[in-house]
C-alpha cells in the first residue's frame, strides 16, 4: 500500500535541523503520425533567457522544453516513482486495456514505461513539444503534436487517460473533463497528479523568500489566464463531468531532508536535487515575461528562495494532489 497522506498529517522533522546540500550535484544540469505534421515552424523553438520555448502554439505553456527540462521531467518520474512505491497509477486499471492516452507527456518517460509494463495496450502521448525520444520505443507506443485544449479528433475512444504535472498549463479544466468523458470507453479511468502553489509547511516555518515566491508564481500564471492551484478543484470538476468513484489523495513532497522518516528523507533528498532546477525553470516565463521582473533581479531574489530550500529549519512542502475516476458502465 502507498504511504498515503493528507495535509492535516504532520511530519515529523528530524531533530537536527541544519543547513545542507542535497548529496547529490546540484550544480549537474519516434515520433509517428502526428495530428499536426511536424514543421521547420514546430521544431524552431523560441529563445529566451538562454531557454528554448516551444514554437507550436507559441507562448501559451509558460515552461522550457531544452535538454535541462527534459533532464527536470526524468527526475520528477523518478520522484513520483518513490511516492507511489514505484507503481505508474494509483488507481484500478479496466480489465479492457486497449488504448491509453498520456495528456503532456513531456520527455515520454512515463507513456514509456507504461507501455512496456502494459504490451497489450496502445499507449498514445501527446505534448506541444516534439522533445521525446526519436528512437527505442516501445512498439505499442506513439507520440503526436497536438493541443488537448482544441477540439478532440480521435477516431477510437480510450480506456485510461493520464495526465501529470499539468498544473499551470489549461486555461478551462473543466471542459478538458468533458472531452476526457466522451473520449472514453464505458469503464474507461482517468488519473491527473500535479503539485499546487504555493508550497506548505505545517509548523509555520516556512520561509519568507519562498512564501512570496509561491505567492508570486499564483499571480503570475493567474494573469495568463492558468492557475497553479488547479488540482484542488480537480475532484468536484470531475464529478460535475460525470465521473463515478472519484477519488482525492494528497502526498507531500519535502522540499529537502528534513523529515525522521526514511522514505520521506529520501524523497526529500530527491525534491531538492529537482527543486534546483524546477525553481529558475518555473519562474523565467512567469517573472520576466509576465511579471515584469529582469532577469538580474530574479536570480538575485531566487539565491534566497534556494537557500531557504536547502534549510532543514524550514519544513516546506510540495503538496501532490493524485486524483482519479472512473466513466459509468
Amino acid at each position: 500500500m502507498a504511504h498515503q497522506q493528507n495535509p492535516a498529517d504532520v511530519i515529523e522533522p528530524e531533530a537536527d535541523d541544519h543547513i545542507e546540500d542535497s548529496g547529490i550535484d546540484s550544480d549537474s544540469e519516434s515520433m509517428t503520425e502526428s495530428t499536426t505534421s511536424i514543421t521547420s515552424s514546430i521544431m524552431k523553438y523560441r529563445q529566451e533567457n538562454g531557454r528554448t520555448y516551444h514554437a507550436y502554439k507559441e507562448g501559451k505553456y509558460l515552461f522550457p522544453n531544452d535538454e535541462e527540462e527534459s533532464d527536470r521531467l526524468d527526475l520528477q518520474h523518478h520522484v513520483y516513482l518513490l511516492t507511489f512505491d514505484h507503481k505508474l497509477v494509483m488507481c484500478p486499471l479496466p480489465k479492457k486495456l486497449d488504448r491509453v492516452l498520456d495528456i503532456g507527456t513531456g520527455t515520454g518517460i512515463w507513456a514509456i514505461d507504461f507501455a512496456d509494463e502494459h504490451p497489450e495496450s496502445m499507449v498514445l502521448g501527446i505534448d506541444l513539444s516534439p522533445i521525446q525520444p526519436p528512437l527505442s520505443v516501445p512498439p505499442n507506443l506513439s507520440f503526436e503534436i497536438d493541443d488537448i485544449e482544441e477540439t478532440w479528433t480521435y477516431s477510437y475512444k480510450f480506456d485510461f487517460i493520464h495526465s501529470r504535472m499539468m498544473v499551470g498549463s489549461i486555461g478551462n479544466w473543466p471542459k478538458l473533463f468533458e472531452r476526457a468523458f466522451e473520449n472514453l470507453n464505458p469503464g474507461g479511468r482517468i488519473q491527473l497528479s500535479d503539485a499546487i502553489l504555493p508550497t506548505q509547511s505545517d509548523d509555520g516555518t516556512l520561509g519568507p523568500a519562498t512564501a512570496k515566491w509561491g505567492q508570486l508564481m499564483v499571480e503570475g500564471v493567474e494573469k495568463i489566464g492558468r492557475s497553479m492551484q488547479s488540482a484542488k478543484l480537480y475532484k468536484e470538476q470531475l464529478i460535475a463531468a460525470g465521473f463515478e468513484d472519484v477519488e482525492e489523495i494528497i502526498f507531500k513532497w519535502p522540499v529537502n531532508k528534513w523529515p525522521k522518516d526514511p522514505k520521506l528523507k529520501e524523497i526529500g533528498m530527491w525534491t531538492l536535487e529537482h527543486s534546483a532546477s524546477a525553481i529558475p525553470t518555473l519562474s523565467l516565463a512567469v517573472f520576466t515575461r509576465v511579471l515584469g521582473w529582469t532577469l538580474e533581479e530574479l536570480n538575485i531574489f531566487l539565491i534566497d528562495v534556494m537557500k531557504e530550500t536547502k534549510n532543514t529549519s524550514h519544513h516546506t512542502y510540495w503538496a501532490i494532489y493524485v486524483v482519479h475516476g472512473k466513466k459509468p458502465e
